[in-house]
């Protein structure tokens, strides 16, 4: 017994021993340090550590971490990748690599995320750093071919003014084509204006089931961007800058003095039977260049335009936080120069093209409570554009119209040249007259609050928002004039001397700060949300109010929408899943007691590799079937502002009372009648699609969609007649049906060392006008229904008159006398008569009904490399205007009109006869001008290093990385030796860039 109670004794001093000793370590704090990388072996950043006690970190940009764990084990744990825990131990240095969880990965989509498995919806997204690699002043200009079933369309590459048109999957609408973007969940105009560093992720929303929230207005579409924001670990300091040069894509050229006169004579032969318009002599003074006052040869363009002008951005971000806080803060600028030449730096008494802008965010996160926390964005942006003192599209347009020989530049005495006929001497245009500048503030705040509601039922929460943004423009203009003075030559006392004609006066300096326009909006909100597991069943939800007011300086009323909104999900086994979104919201732009609809959304997904049958199928790795269907609306409908109402205009001096011519007297009479039943545009979406991966590498995605667009604003004026003496209503009567495809692919392999990837995109989209209300025809295929939107009607060339003979055995051309050498046009209804109702279909609108892109990339040791092309077709450009019709009403020839018809080059001439008149026969829309618009072009080529760890260790950075890039570098094309851009073919041109930059991590 004694024994045994010793023994006992013994056993638990031992027990207590060990209990104490596992109390120690468990409570000690061991310095764990370690890596975490991808199954490739790559570092990720952003992971979360976590031990037992809650302390946490993040990785860095190196994959690093280090923490003062308690406990026994490590959580490691990044959305999109599986959690995984780490015992802590006696080695202090762990490397530990994470696998991509593809159930977990997550998706923007509106007012929220959802895990990709799950998601039912068609949407399309890009990172921010994808954006970076494209350094534009205007974000959108970094979409092209990055969003499947986004058509981008480049307009003019002035600084400042370069914003493209966008469509989402092509046009459903004969009207207002235009959709939300929407910033950090709210309407914005500003994404232009954003820095690429700032964002985490633009997703394109296409489908009924990603656009139901949006009820009344997501038609159209929309743009969800989402900002960065900051996680918790020790601060990381990013820093970007890059500078490079610009230069226009492609100017267009044109023919000097001497082969301008030389057409010029010809031209008048045609007309007039004068040969000798330009003399002998004048011809070889332009050919010799001998006497450049009297007979000039200027090309405009290199007078005016540089070569080359320099582009400038730099990005400072800071991010992190701790277990209570996080934030995210960025500084941004860019500088973007214009293409003029010889341009006060100084800005003193003119002014080249400019753009500067200035970028503040600070997002900060913060955990009041466990159960209540905050989220307040700040953002800012400062923009300051300054330019000549003459409008911009008049300039491009003088440069392409005024032929070589009008005046030189600037004459002997140092005075601007100029004449009456041609009075805006170009270069002067952007010297002589001064500068005019405006200034942009755009301020928006977000103040958010989100409860966790748990003690009434797990996974229940409660927020509420308020934002308000404000937009405000100012100017400053200082402005004058200058004397032009055309030379001409004369005899005095028998010696050729040269005197001038003076047109206007110099004047002095005016200053001009008398603009002020401004918007502001103010956006409220209110959410609920529910999310909850239920061992193999997932239920979510969301209801939401929403109200938005905006006030446009000099509208006495705001533009105002509001709503409840909200989705409801569930799934199944991570097999099957559900959304039924719906929105019922409405806006101030219709009738009373019409002003809100319910729009409901259903839509479903199968994830067939989850299945048990097929587990066998070892090459297919994902495999899900998705389809939606819905009821959206479109609340831009054109017409103006609440046509519901009448209007009764003032009609001046409408009635003549008394005799002998008597007096006016002022009358009011009746607007266009209302229509006290409008409404919006109603779109009913179908999507079905598919997402797969095969062996790992090859990822495919494919849509097919269709919309049927109804109540689409038009007027019956084609079927009442004008004599009734008032405006016809605009009425929902109008309907268009769109459809398409998409299909994307990328593949990824590794070689050793070498990881390349290559991919692409294909999009297609269709619409026709199933009815708009037209006038009666003559003829069934003058009618434009039942073609697509925009589509161009023109007569059709059958080539050139080449005698009188065929003139008068041919059917006759009413629009202008015809001569040999006009264009001849085929008689479509065999009337004998060509005219208006000869005019058919021709070729497409200036809209792709088809994008494609293709991409290729490879990463070496720290090298990385990749080319993107993005192409555009089934797409016709209209030839007109002076880059194209030579010497019409005294412009520019271009190098095309040499070959032009004569009669020695009737069998060869690709180009009519020359005229000097605007003749109505030949230049007007035909199949003639009507040109294949389709072009591929290099996007993006860019190399770059990343230094390796041993170096930024020793220079104590996490990470750095230098590179080159090229934007718009070659462009294939269709336009051939009209020499014109074929997607920004007058005007400034757009342009491409050249680039150097570097990316630090601190």
């Amino acid at each position: 017994m004694i024994k045994s109670k010793y023994k006992n004794s013994i056993n638990g001093l031992l027990l207590f021993c060990i209990l104490s000793f596992a109390g120690l370590t468990a409570n000690a704090q061991q310095n764990m340090q370690g890596t975490v990388k991808d199954k490739d072996g790559y570092p990720i950043k952003g992971v979360i550590v976590k031990d037992e006690a809650n302390n946490l970190m993040v990785t860095d940009e190196k994959g690093a971490f280090s923490i003062e764990a308690k406990g026994t084990y490590l959580t490691v744990s990044l959305d999109g990748y599986f959690v995984k825990k780490v015992l802590i131990d006696s080695q202090h240095s762990v490397i530990i690599k994470l696998e991509k969880d593809p159930n977990q990965q997550m998706v923007d989509v509106a007012y929220g995320k959802e895990r990709k498995l799950g998601l039912t919806a068609s949407v399309s997204s890009i990172s921010g750093e994808v954006l970076q690699k494209t350094p534009v002043p205007t974000l959108s200009n970094a979409l092209y071919g990055r969003l499947s079933g986004l058509s981008i369309m480049q307009g003019s590459g002035e600084p400042g003014y370069d914003s493209p048109s966008m469509l989402i999957r092509g046009k459903a609408t004969y009207n207002d084509q235009s959709f939300p973007v929407f910033v950090d969940g709210f309407q914005a105009s500003y994404f232009n204006q954003l820095s690429a560093a700032e964002i985490e992720s633009v997703t394109l929303l296409k489908d009924a089931a990603a656009l139901a929230q949006f009820g009344i207005r997501g038609a159209n579409g929309a743009i969800w961007v989402t900002t960065k924001h900051g996680t918790a670990g020790k601060t990381r300091i990013g820093f970007q800058a890059r500078t490079g040069l610009q230069a226009p894509i492609k100017l267009p050229k044109f023919l000097g003095s001497y082969d301008y006169a030389t057409l010029y004579n010809e031209a008048m032969k045609n007309d007039y039977g004068v040969s000798n318009y330009y003399s002998q002599t004048a011809l070889d003074a332009y050919k010799n260049h001998t006497n450049p006052t009297l007979y000039p040869d200027v090309n405009w363009y290199d007078e005016v335009v540089k070569k080359v002008t320099p582009t400038q951005d730099v990005a400072l971000t800071f991010s992190g936080g701790g277990n209570n806080a996080r934030y995210f803060v960025l500084l941004g600028y860019n500088h973007n120069s214009g293409l003029y030449k010889n341009t006060d730096k100084d800005e003193k008494v003119n002014s080249n093209a400019d753009f500067q802008r200035y970028n503040f965010r600070s997002n900060v996160d913060v955990d009041i409570t466990k159960a209540v926390s905050a989220s307040v964005i700040l953002n800012g942006i400062l923009e300051d554009r300054i330019f000549p003192n003459f409008s911009g599209p008049t300039l491009w347009d003088n440069m392409a119209k005024y032929p070589p020989n009008i005046y030189p530049v600037k004459n002997p005495d140092g005075t601007w040249g100029g004449n009456a006929v041609f009075p805006d001497n170009p270069v002067a245009s952007v010297l002589a007259k001064g500068y005019a500048s405006t200034h942009d503030r755009t301020l928006m705040s977000t103040f958010s609050l989100n409860e966790k509601l748990d003690f009434i039922t797990q996974g229940l929460s409660f927020s509420q928002t308020v934002s308000f943004s404000n937009w405000f423009r100012g100017n400053y203009n200082k402005t004058r004039d200058y004397a032009r003075y055309q030379p001409y030559g004369t005899n005095i006392n028998g010696r050729d001397t040269v005197l001038y004609t003076k047109y206007k006066d110099n004047t002095s300096f005016s200053i001009d700060e008398g603009t002020r326009n401004q918007w502001n909006r103010t956006n409220l909100e209110a959410a609920l949300k529910y999310q909850r597991t239920f061992g193999k069943h997932e239920v979510s939800g969301l209801v939401m109010y929403h109200q938005d007011t905006y006030n446009v300086d000099g509208n006495n009323v705001p533009y105002a929408k509001q709503g409840i909104f909200g989705r409801i999900n569930y799934g199944f086994d991570s097999r099957y899943f559900a959304e039924f979104g719906y929105a019922y919201n409405g806006s101030e732009n219709f009738p009373k007691g019409k002003r809100f609809g319910f729009f409901p959304t259903l839509s479903a997904a199968w994830v067939l590799s989850n299945e048990s049958f097929m587990k066998p199928v070892s090459f297919i790795d994902f495999f899900k079937l998705r389809a939606s269907a819905g009821l959206l609306g479109n609340d831009n409908i054109g017409g103006g502002r609440f046509i519901y109402d009448q209007y009764f205009n003032s009609a001046g001096s409408a009635y003549t009372l008394g005799t002998g011519g008597g007096s006016g007297v002022t009358a009011i009479n009746e607007g266009t009648l209302a229509n006290s039943n409008v409404t919006w545009e109603k779109s009913t979406k179908y999507n079905v699609g598919f997402e797969t991966k095969f062996l790992k590498k090859l990822e495919v995605t494919f849509d097919y969609f269709l919309e049927k667009r109804s109540n689409i604003l038009t007027s019956r004026s084609g079927d009442i007649p004008s004599i009734i003496g008032v405006g016809v209503p605009m009425e929902n009567i109008g309907k268009v049906t769109n459809r398409g495809v998409e299909v994307s692919a990328m593949f990824t392999d590794r070689v050793g060392k070498f990881e390349y990837f290559a991919g692409g995109s294909f999009f297609y989209a269709h619409n026709k006008i199933d009815y708009q209300n037209e006038v009666p025809r003559s003829e069934s295929y003058l009618y434009r229904t039942g073609h697509s939107i925009g589509q161009p009607f023109g007569l059709q060339a059958i080539g050139f008159f080449n005698s009188q003979d065929e003139i008068n055995n041919s059917p006759k051309q009413i629009f202008a006398p015809v001569q040999p050498g006009d264009i001849k046009y085929k008689d479509q209804n065999n009337d004998g008569v060509i005219n208006e109702n000869d005019e058919v279909a021709i070729g497409y609108n200036s809209d792709p009904e088809i994008t494609y892109t293709f991409n290729v990339g490879a990463k070496y040791k720290g090298f990385d490399f990749e080319m993107f092309f993005q192409g555009e077709t089934n797409r016709s450009v209209y030839l007109n205007g002076t880059y194209v019709w030579a010497l019409v009403n005294n412009s520019k020839a271009v190098p095309v009109a040499l070959g032009r018809w004569t009669d020695a080059t009737k069998t060869t001439a690709s180009y009519p006869r020359l005229t000097t008149m605007t003749n109505d026969n030949n230049y007007r829309r035909s199949t003639f001008w009507t040109k294949d618009g389709s072009f591929l072009r290099l996007r993006n080529v860019e190399l770059g290093y990343t230094l390796p760890e041993s170096l930024t260790n020793r220079l104590r950075i996490a990470s750095a990385r230098i590179y080159i890039n090229g934007i718009n570098l070659l462009t294939w094309d269709k336009l051939g030796d009209f020499n014109l851009d074929p997607e920004t073919m007058s005007g400034y041109p757009a342009l491409k860039s050249y680039n150097i930059g570097v990316s630090l991590n601190f």
